[in-house]
């Protein structure tokens, strides 16, 4: 089994931090949007990598446990990259604190449970955030 790297935002800012630590490993590519998550696959896939997609709603907790549930079926998770948000240009300001301060929380209170011995994660944000 290889080590995972879950991917939470696979736009072009994920995308490319997956790039940069997943060689070897299993990028887990999560994404509000299942096509978002299915093209960065795809690029990955192409590339060489080991993908593959979940779709998640970071503003749902039941919706990260089964994102957490399905990256520890794929082994042991040494990495979380977390590039998923909302600003003032796409969304409320009750959607934002649901999606960039609960999300974030709930995301790491749970990825911090199972992640492996030794593994790390990265919050990426915008002022919003």
């Amino acid at each position: 089994m290889k080590d995972v790297i879950t991917v939470v935002g696979a736009g072009p800012l994920g995308l490319a931090i997956a790039r940069r630590v997943g060689a070897g490993k299993h990028v887990l590519l999560a994404d509000v949007h299942e096509e978002t998550a299915s093209t960065a696959a795809e690029r990955l896939l192409d590339a060489g990598f080991d993908a593959s997609t979940a779709v998640v709603d970071i503003a749902s907790r039941a919706s990260i446990e089964a994102l957490v549930e399905q990256a520890t079926a794929l082994g042991p998770i040494t990495g979380l990259i977390h590039a998923a948000g909302v600003s003032p240009s796409m969304a409320s300001a009750e959607v934002i604190l649901k999606v960039d301060l609960y999300g974030t929380a709930v995301l790491l209170e749970t990825f911090g449970d199972v992640i492996a011995s030794g593994g790390s994660g990265v919050v990426i944000a915008c002022q919003s955030g």
